[in-house]
């Protein structure tokens, strides 16, 4: 018995369906969220909150206590720190943050901003 080498078309039908299968995913990771109207910064000094910022309100907002600065740039549903009198300065090296579950850490000010839908806790 001779094996085909030949594709048939019941087999060409059947790869092509898992190659565009397997495209699904990136769909759904890739896909803009929904959720950008909804999300809130919820901002922690000494890990208790001191202000929640809704991402859908362009705002700067200036966080200072003991000699320490922290300023908090709202801006087209995104959020970045745009000063802070720390050192290292990482956190505005962050640059802007709109996803949630995105964090800005000031670590020596112990100052955070986290990202989160505004019906979580």
């Amino acid at each position: 018995m001779k094996a085909s080498k030949r594709v048939k078309l019941g087999d060409a039908v059947v790869i092509l369906i898992l190659i565009m299968i397997s495209f699904v995913p990136c769909y759904f990771l890739l896909s803009p969220k929904r959720e950008s109207s909804n999300i809130i910064a919820i901002i922690k000094v000494n890990n208790h909150e001191v202000k929640r910022l809704p991402l859908s309100e362009d705002v700067v907002w200036k966080y200072q206590k003991d000699n320490k600065l922290n300023v908090i740039q709202v801006k087209n549903q995104r959020i970045r720190m745009i000063d802070a009198n720390c050192q290292d300065q990482v956190c505005v090296k962050e640059g802007w943050k709109s996803k949630s579950e995105d964090t800005i850490v000031c670590l020596p000010h112990r100052f955070l901003v986290e990202l989160r839908v505004e019906n979580e806790k």
